[in-house]
């Protein structure tokens, strides 16, 4: 795993981030859930295809029912569209931007509480300018006590993600090339800047 983990590019980034402390049932569904997350999107897909083949042969046999059917699924699309976007709003509201060093393996950042070594997370992360989110099972690997200057105690956390669906962590990995490629390109313009 430390091996994996070197392969992986770190950077420093802004990034939205809700967190909550699993208990061990929770962990457990948090993980099945991910590792068959994909067969749940296969799923709703085999629906919406059934859906429109049997509406295609509906309307050889019965225009107006195949009409009727059709104004209903798109009715329920419509529906569901509109929770997805109350959930997203929802969500966005719990989102603190935090300053962290990430990796498609783990993460690090400063919080305002401190939380037990070995704890385990489900973190939500935003990731800018793009508005993607990813969801992850996380352990806690370190929370040390920081004393800024002129500012309150925070704490210092640093997790490893533990369960990411692999469509999630590819999500990650292109977040971090871009942003690493846009950090490269400001540190070539201010250095070639400087040079003039």
């Amino acid at each position: 795993m430390a091996d994996e983990r070197r392969r992986y590019f770190r950077i420093d980034d802004s990034i939205g981030i809700a967190y909550r402390i699993l208990g061990a049932e929770e962990a457990k569904v948090f993980a099945e859930q991910t590792r068959g997350q994909g067969h749940l999107v296969d799923f709703a897909a085999n629906f919406d295809n059934r859906i429109q083949t049997l509406l295609d042969t509906c309307k050889i046999e019965s225009p107006v029912a195949a009409e009727l059917c059709d104004l209903i699924n798109k009715k329920l699309n419509f529906v569901i569209h509109q929770l997805d976007i109350d959930a997203e709003l929802m969500q966005k509201v719990a989102y603190t931007l935090r300053q962290v060093n990430v990796s498609a393996c783990g993460l690090a950042c400063h919080i305002d509480e401190q939380l037990p070594v070995g704890a385990v997370l489900q973190l939500d992360l935003l990731l800018h300018p793009g508005e993607l989110h990813v969801i992850t099972m996380a352990k806690v690997v370190a929370c040390e006590s920081v004393e800024s200057e002129g500012e309150e105690l925070n704490y210092f956390l640093r997790v490893d993600f533990e369960e990411i669906h692999s469509n999630d962590q590819e999500l990650l990995i292109q977040h971090i090339v871009k942003q690493q490629s846009l950090q490269l390109k400001k540190k070539r313009l201010l250095n070639q800047t400087a040079g003039e």
